[in-house]
């Protein structure tokens, strides 16, 4: 593909050349269509994208259903281990051996919870800074300087419109 590059410039170069002040766009496609495979190759790349479009849109619709299902499985974890953990107390028993594995009653490990972060003293904090970028393109749109920063032009993109 990237070999009929060179020989589809060549050929819009001269067609735009020969039609000069005469240019009409659909002489121009026509032509360029009999002269190159750049039709074909164009078409070939809407069929690529939006095959790649519908393909990352279902891998999206996956990987959120199976997120949801992880959920639910990690729930139902969790009540699996609440019961057990009623029928140990309820059996008066901290372990119970069972064919398929030893259940165990476990102590429950200390963590931290903050009640009040306005109360915890400054030393004990951790504060993070983030430049405002929005804030600064405003400032660089509107011709001040900012240090450390400046306005840079993104990647001109495609749009495709399906018929």
């Amino acid at each position: 593909m990237r070999a009929d590059i060179p020989l589809i410039e060549r050929v819009s170069a001269q067609l735009v050349e020969m039609l000069g002040d005469d240019f009409d766009a659909a002489t121009f496609f026509d032509t360029l269509d009999g002269e190159t495979d750049a039709m074909d190759i164009i078409g070939r790349l809407i069929r690529d994208r939006e095959e790649a479009k519908a393909h990352a849109a279902a891998s999206k619709a996956m990987a959120d259903e199976y997120t949801a299902r992880a959920r639910r499985l990690a729930d139902r974890q969790k009540a699996v281990a609440t019961v057990l953990g009623t029928i140990l107390d309820a059996m008066g028993q901290r372990k119970v051996p069972h064919p398929l594995g030893t259940v165990s009653r476990t102590s429950g490990r200390m963590s931290c919870r903050i009640t009040d972060e306005t109360a915890v003293p400054s030393q004990l904090t951790v504060t993070t800074t983030k430049p405002d970028t929005a804030a600064i393109k405003a400032q660089l749109e509107a011709g001040e300087s900012v240090p450390g920063a400046e306005l840079v032009r993104g990647d001109d993109g495609i749009t495709v419109r399906i018929k």
